[in-house]
């Protein structure tokens, strides 16, 4: 495809600039190119993406050029466009987000959805592998009634949930915990939603992108996936109360396994809930309401 002649000042304008780079990604087979450079473009220039259109004609300053080539250079091997940015979006918050978590993912809001149509006025929930905090924050600053508690194996991914929650004026109770190990014996839960890492090490279905730059004890959950979800459920009748509800984000493949295995381990009503794209995606089963023991 031709380039368009720069404009007599002899710079590119923002359309010029989108347009190449979208080009530049495209050949690459990223699959939103587009909105990747409209991104990349609004940070560097601090415009929203609508007003990239309403100053199309806007020349690109040779320094703020630079920077974009770098940001589209790193995007073009694959890193997130969150770690690039700084920022991803996550209901109605926007999180900080680097490489000490994973990217917020958007099918992990309908999780949150499920935890607050659970979670009773001035319930208490429970986020196990909480990452950047997405979970936890979401909530608390939805239910601010809420009693939120998030926990991460990870001190980096913890002091990034803990930046997030400051810059936001959410409150949350933040451990570094193996799952619930530091919890004290007897603390319950109305709700115990987890989003813990469920990639088979050495799945091909992973984009490179996703393998190379995000972290892995976050992502990969052993040699099907499942090997922090198998300790999450063993432990979930004892950290519920009687009727509450443990929820799993999960990979499509990996659900039949799961709902076998939390009614093996003594939960009940297991249930189904699909993604925003329709797919299978999570687990949400119960702790039987007659259940006192524990």
């Amino acid at each position: 495809m031709a380039e368009r002649a720069a404009p007599a000042t002899g710079l590119r304008t923002v359309v010029e600039v989108l347009g190449l780079s979208a080009a530049y990604l495209d050949a690459r087979g990223f699959p939103g190119p587009r909105l990747d450079a409209e991104l990349l473009l609004g940070h560097v220039l601090g415009l929203a993406r609508i007003e990239l259109y309403l100053h199309h004609d806007r020349p690109v300053e040779p320094d703020e050029l630079d920077r974009f080539r770098t940001l589209l250079r790193r995007r073009g091997a694959g890193e997130p466009i969150a770690y690039l940015t700084g920022t991803a979006g996550f209901r109605r918050l926007t999180l900080l987000s680097d490489a000490r978590a994973l990217v917020p993912r958007p099918e992990t809001e309908v999780l949150v959805e499920l935890a607050l149509a659970r979670l009773p006025e001035h319930g208490a929930l429970l986020d196990l592998g909480t990452g950047s905090g997405a979970i936890a924050l979401a909530a608390a600053a939805e239910r601010p009634d809420l009693h939120v508690t998030a926990v991460d194996r990870s001190a980096a991914a913890l002091a990034l949930a803990a930046e997030n929650a400051g810059r936001l004026g959410v409150t949350v109770e933040l451990l570094e915990s193996d799952l619930d190990a530091a919890l004290e014996p007897g603390r319950r839960f109305d709700v115990i939603a987890a989003n813990l890492p469920y990639v088979a090490e050495g799945d091909a279905r992973v984009e490179p992108g996703v393998h190379r730059f995000e972290p892995h004890e976050a992502l990969y959950g052993g040699s099907d996936g499942l090997d922090l979800v198998r300790r999450a459920v063993a432990g979930a009748a004892t950290r519920l109360v009687p009727g509450g509800s443990l929820m799993l984000e999960l990979g499509s493949d990996q659900i039949a396994e799961v709902v076998a295995l939390v009614a093996a381990l003594g939960l009940v009503e297991p249930a189904v809930e699909r993604d925003l794209a329709g797919r299978e995606r999570f687990v949400v089963a119960h702790r039987p309401a007659g259940d006192a023991g524990g």
